[in-house]
């Protein structure tokens, strides 16, 4: 029931765009209805962002393995366990900010007047574009990413063992929502937005993006 507490506590900041989204699949991982591009035929801008995808997966599969890892061993930390939850919160201050930065404020604004233009949002109501879903990701992961941080430093104060594998057990639960939320994430951007970016923008504006880029 306490789970239940802290994703309505965190679902409260973030519109919900579920019903009238343009990037919801029917499958989480369905193949997409967009036609693909190769990785190299897209613009540079692009192709540094899913480089950056593909650093960031590394790193969320050795944060799910250390969760899992954690769970298997009653919720006692190892220093396997304690490296690859670290390494994940530093990957997330030091890249995943930047990262998020150079979409926001670089390719979504552009992106979403496009989207707007071309029809490519929500038929009802007011208009959602992929934009809006990506960055409704971007907030809610950095706040259960927060949580999940404080979770994990709350238990290591905890001299109750009961209270702290509670608490370990919340810990648990976000850090999968947040490996799979930012699995599909990924997916989405990489498979659906970008294929979309490269159709819907200019060589003109790739390079007034990528200039941009340089600032994060």
């Amino acid at each position: 029931m306490e789970t239940d507490y802290v994703k309505r506590y965190v679902n409260n900041e973030i519109p919900d765009m579920e019903a009238t989204s343009p990037m919801d699949p029917p499958e989480k991982f369905a193949p997409p209805t967009v036609e693909q591009i190769p990785q190299e035929s897209l613009a540079k801008p692009l192709q540094e962002l899913m480089e950056e995808h593909e650093a960031y997966e590394k790193v969320l599969n050795v944060f799910d393995n250390s969760l899992l890892e954690l769970k298997k061993n009653d919720w006692k930390f190892t220093p396997e366990i304690s490296a690859g939850l670290k390494s994940f919160f530093q990957f997330f201050d030091d890249e995943t900010a930047s990262h998020n930065k150079k979409e926001e404020k670089c390719l979504f604004p552009l992106l979403r007047e496009k989207f707007l233009a071309s029809g490519e949002h929500s038929p009802t109501g007011s208009m959602v574009t992929p934009v809006e879903v990506m960055e409704a990701d971007h907030l809610q992961v950095s706040q259960w990413v927060a949580l999940v941080f404080n979770f994990l430093g709350i238990s290591s104060r905890l001299e109750d063992e009961k209270s702290r594998h509670i608490i370990l057990e919340h810990a648990f639960h976000l850090g999968e929502d947040i490996v799979e939320t930012m699995r599909l994430h990924i997916f989405k951007e990489n498979t659906v937005l970008f294929p979309l970016a490269q159709n819907l923008l200019t060589q003109k504006e790739f390079l007034m993006i990528g200039e941009k880029m340089k600032n994060f």
